[in-house]
């Protein structure tokens, strides 16, 4: 670490250039409540970091992990007891001063503390300057792929006087390898049983932390073969201990424990050397620590540390090689932006460091490599993988993706078609996981065993599709492929599954054991995020997308959610999903048979049942205009929020705006699509076909009322509706889709024609005064009764609930309602 003259401490808070890196810094950091910091690597090396100095790490996944996976709250009050330690006695002829820099309690005299942290989110750097010692100690933390996690550490004398002091720095409470949360979470003192640290030595000071077996509860041997390392460079005459009990040994004045051997204990990397510092003086040492190693890498880490000519060195071109490597692919991404707003810039990189995180960045471009596009179909469908074996074999090893498109239309099968339009050859992706949402399990997968990156991809629906429309901007030709990821993992009544990955979707399962599981239906993102990688296809790449819409390329995800029928909704609209367990086991099965596609719908035949782009999109407009509820909204009846997290209490008795905003402008778009093909027929599967049909003459005969009837009216419109939707989803679930009809594109303008009045006059029914927009509760319609009843808002809202009532408005009044909503992202729900 270079020598600084001037501290953090002493700066502003802002940009700042340390060592040829950019940093930005937080002096006084302390003084705020803790913050959760993310240590990014550009290999499988994960690291979160609390501003109070603890901090949780490993490799690939949490059950890896070099320190406790630990949630944030815990993890902020850990200082101390997990990750940096350090304790400082100074000796001043017969008078003794104990510091202990980034302590829970600033110690040792008047304490400054900062914290900075790189615009590449590669390095973060901890500083606490003693203006009563005159002495600053700085730490960073940064991420090898060769070598694991380092640490730096420098001590400098700020003051005029010598100083002398004793040093216990590192380490502690370091994993052994083979524990997982929930046996140290659960069970620490039976863990600490199994543990071993032992100091093997050398030039390194290298220690091993290991189990001496697994914990299991039978009668077997269960050899534990690998183990966490930790290992040091520096002070000159230090020397390690991997007892924690060191600490305590400097803090008191007494002798360092050096057992070579601690067994039943939490493992520790302490440094102890004592110091000697003239004005202007610095010593510097590094610990570095993995995980997982077994015992050929720790006889080749001992082979380095024997003949290098400067370990050092090799440490820092490691971690140099690794931030190149990522800046690149920060920059694939256009994260590395020159304006004259330094901050905004260094924002901007940030902003699509965590997308790419989540969504991954394409490898190469819009160049392919045959072996990985191969190995992707065979992942997929091993049927259609067989099926052209040979043509996939005499593709060239380099291929671009409009090749690729042209090769598989020429071979004319529309199921490798689809395939191709698949790929996305992306590297990076990983979901979320942080200790503030650890119920979202993670796994990194960036190399494969040969070292070249693992092409890969997993995230959320909702979380993914929004990586992957900004991650367009650079790379704007995957649009359409983007759309048929969407499209396909889609399902014929109109929702989305959980989680989209390389190897097909997957689905939330059911655990009765388990408070946090729990069955959901999303229905918004079929039209809110779908709608904007469309819009950013005709933006980026016009026709590129149009050209599919006849094309039966498409499928539909055949996930074992069952919504009931209208009437059971009505009678309690919290409850409205099933799992059709006995749907589920079949996919499962069909997907041990041939891949991820055995989780898409198939019809009579067993074949997958193929559909055009068109049909694909208007089934999530039907399923929405099914649940629309004029002068209201469309009813939030799946179980969960339809477009907002924080409006749970909502779901089943909410209506959404939002929802029918972006319907509207959906709608549109579709309008825009019809009247080009004015006179053409499309293919639909018959039971589509005559969902949209029904939709449309219930649509015809409200708006013959103007839109504005009475509540009964209204009532029996829902009802409609709702009935038309749940025969066709009836139809559905028992027999699936069978057989396609021609029917006249221009039913589509229909459909708008009849539908865009009836939310115009909705919208603006619920724009509010100050420009917003009313969400209200559900509305009980009895077709039959004399009136309709509404459920009630909880008291703590009452009074902020409009009247479900409306008058049919001039449609043009409400474009710049429609155009204000959309520019201003005024989204609110009362």
């Amino acid at each position: 670490m270079a020598k600084h003259e001037e501290t953090l401490a002493d700066r502003d808070e802002g940009l700042i250039e340390l060592d040829g890196t950019m940093f930005y810094v937080i002096p006084r950091a302390d003084e705020l409540e803790p913050f959760l910091m993310s240590l990014v690597s550009d290999s499988d090396l994960w690291c979160f970091i609390s501003s109070s100095g603890p901090l949780t790490a490993g490799r690939r996944d949490a059950a890896t992990a070099l320190f406790p996976y630990e949630t944030d709250d815990r993890l902020h009050l850990a200082a101390g007891n997990t990750g940096p330690a350090t304790v400082i006695r100074l000796e001043d002829g017969e008078t003794q001063q104990v510091w202990e820099p980034f302590g829970p309690c600033p110690s040792g005299g008047k304490v400054r503390r900062a914290i900075a942290k790189s615009v590449l989110g590669h390095v973060v750097l901890f500083e606490e300057v003693n203006d009563d010692l005159g002495l600053t100690m700085r730490y960073s933390w940064a991420a090898s792929e060769r070598f694991g996690f380092v640490r730096r550490v420098s001590l400098r004398n700020t003051g005029d006087v010598v100083r002398t002091a004793v040093v216990a720095d590192g380490i502690v409470n370091v994993l052994p390898h083979g524990l997982v949360p929930a046996q140290y979470l659960t069970m620490s003192n039976l863990t600490n049983a199994y543990r071993r640290s032992e100091v093997v030595g050398g030039p390194a000071h290298l220690v091993l932390h290991s189990l001496e077996a697994h914990m299991i509860d039978q009668a077997m041997p269960a050899e534990a073969l690998r183990a966490t390392v930790t290992w040091s460079i520096g002070p000159e005459a230090g020397t390690v201990s991997q007892d924690r009990k060191a600490l305590s040994a400097v803090r008191l004045g007494r002798p360092i424990p050096r057992d070579p051997v601690m067994v039943g204990r939490p493992g520790a990397h302490l440094i102890t050397a004592e110091l000697t510092l003239r004005p202007g003086e610095e010593s510097s040492w590094c610990i570095v620590a993995d995980v997982a190693r077994d015992h050929c890498a720790v006889a080749d880490l001992r082979k380095v540390f024997a003949t290098s000519d400067d370990l050092a060195a090799e440490v820092d071109a490691s971690l140099h090689q690794d931030a190149t490597s990522l800046a690149r692919k920060l920059a694939a991404a256009d994260a590395l932006q020159e304006t004259g707003d330094a901050g905004a810039s260094a924002h901007h990189a940030a902003n699509v460091l965590f997308n790419i995180k989540r969504g991954g960045v394409f490898v190469d471009g819009y160049r392919w490599k045959r072996q990985d596009f191969a190995r992707f179909v065979q992942q997929r469908n091993r049927r259609i993988a067989g099926n052209h074996a040979a043509a996939l074999a005499a593709l060239p090893d380099e291929i671009d993706r409009a090749y690729a498109l042209s090769w598989a239309k020429a071979i004319g099968d529309p199921n490798l078609v689809r395939l191709v339009l698949e790929y996305l050859p992306l590297t990076f992706s990983r979901r979320h996981g942080d200790p503030s949402r650890p119920w979202n399990e993670f796994t990194i997968v960036v190399r494969e065993a040969d070292g070249a990156a693992a092409l890969h991809h997993e995230g959320n629906w909702r979380d993914i599709f929004q990586n992957w429309e900004a991650l367009c901007l650079s790379f704007p030709e995957y649009l359409p492929s983007v759309v048929a990821v969407f499209v396909n993992g889609s399902t014929a009544d109109g929702f989305n599954p959980y989680r989209v990955t390389r190897a097909g979707i997957e689905w939330e399962t059911p655990d009765p054991d388990d408070p946090w599981s729990n069955i959901g239906y999303w229905g918004d993102h079929q039209i809110v995020y779908l709608l904007r990688l469309l819009e950013a296809a005709d933006r980026m790449v016009p026709g590129a997308v149009d050209q599919f819409l006849f094309s039966e390329l498409f499928v539909y995800g055949d996930v074992p959610y069952r919504l009931k029928g209208y009437d059971d909704l009505v009678t309690d609209p919290r409850v409205s999903i099933v799992f059709d367990e006995a749907a589920h086991g079949r996919a499962l099965a069909r997907t041990a048979e041939v891949g991820g596609d055995g989780k898409l719908l198939t019809d009579g035949q067993g074949d997958l049942h193929r559909v055009s782009l068109f049909e694909k999109l208007l089934v999530p407009v039907l399923s929405k205009l099914s649940n629309f509820v004029p002068g209201g909204g469309i009813w939030m009846n799946t179980q969960r929020p339809e477009w907002n997290d924080a409006n749970n209490a909502l779901a089943g008795y909410g209506l959404s705006m939002v929802t029918l905003c972006y319907l509207r402008r959906h709608l549109g778009w579709l309008q825009s699509r019809a009247e080009q093909h004015q006179g053409s027929t499309m293919k639909l599967s018959g039971e589509v076909a005559d969902w949209l049909s029904e939709i449309v003459d219930v649509l015809e005969s409200f708006g013959e009322t103007g839109g504005g009837g009475d509540d009964r009216q209204r009532g029996a419109v829902v009802g409609r509706l709702g009935r038309a939707f749940s025969s066709y989803r009836w139809h559905l679930y028992e027999n699936g889709l069978n057989g396609k009809r021609d029917v006249a594109v221009d039913l589509i303008s229909t459909l708008v024609a009849a539908a865009l009045p009836l939310l115009d006059a909705t919208i603006r029914t619920n724009r509010r005064a100050d420009g917003l927009y009313h969400s209200y509760n559900l509305v009980h319609f009895s077709e039959g009764g004399e009136s309709v009843s509404i459920e009630s808002l909880p008291e703590m809202l009452e009074g902020q609930v409009a009247v479900l009532s409306c008058g049919l408005l001039d449609p043009g009044e409400c474009a710049d309602v429609i155009d204000a909503l959309y520019a201003s992202n005024l989204y609110r729900s009362d």
